[in-house]
């Protein structure tokens, strides 16, 4: 990690690997504009971010092109409409910066699935059952939502890494709360 900046690598397939910068687009466009090209740019960004990981890839393949995204909106979007309903991504955006977004799709999906199944089973009328939805997801995503407004901004390496542990902390209390949560059908299934 570096100022305004900080990479890493996991694991995909086959032996492979996905290797990673994160870093304000205005950095991104000055190190492209520096470079001849987007792995030149890529390698720049990853030597400043994270000199032994780049030292380490020296004598690895690369088997993909470099890919990258500028501009990531921080945004959230009207939850439902008529006819229609948005979970994760679809609903909102957040910069990937936190790598934390699957578990907004799962959470939406079973909040949305609670609210239609309450509108179609329970006699709940659809417009407000699917206001409901979008209460609870906005509650759900704010607190994560808002630490990644502030971690896209790149702090300084001291109030990043306090955010990051904010983040944390918020992630597991999601994590609970998603567990504690009854599961959907559960009831129907036992008496079965």
């Amino acid at each position: 990690m570096a100022d305004r900046s900080f990479a890493g690598v996991f694991p995909t397939h086959h032996g492979q690997a996905c290797i990673w910068v994160c870093t304000p687009s205005g950095d991104a466009k000055a190190a492209r504009r520096r470079t001849g090209s987007r792995v030149e740019a890529f390698g720049e960004l990853l030597e400043r971010s994270a000199p032994q990981l780049t030292e380490r890839l020296r004598h690895a393949r690369r088997t993909s092109p470099v890919q990258g995204m500028l501009r990531m909106p921080n945004q959230v979007r009207q939850a439902f409409g008529p006819g229609w309903a948005l979970v994760g991504d679809a609903g909102y955006h957040r910069d990937a910066v936190t790598a934390h977004g699957i578990s907004d799709a799962f959470r939406d999906a079973e909040l949305l699935a609670v609210a239609v199944d309450g509108a179609l089973g329970a006699g709940a009328e659809e417009t407000a059952a699917l206001a409901l939805y979008q209460r609870q997801r906005d509650q759900a995503l704010r607190e994560i939502f808002e630490i990644t407004c502030r971690l896209a901004a790149y702090p300084a390496v001291p109030a990043f890494v306090e955010l990051q542990k904010q983040l944390s902390a918020a992630i597991d209390s999601e994590a609970a709360a998603l567990a504690s949560w009854p599961v959907p059908g559960e009831r129907l299934l036992a008496t079965a």
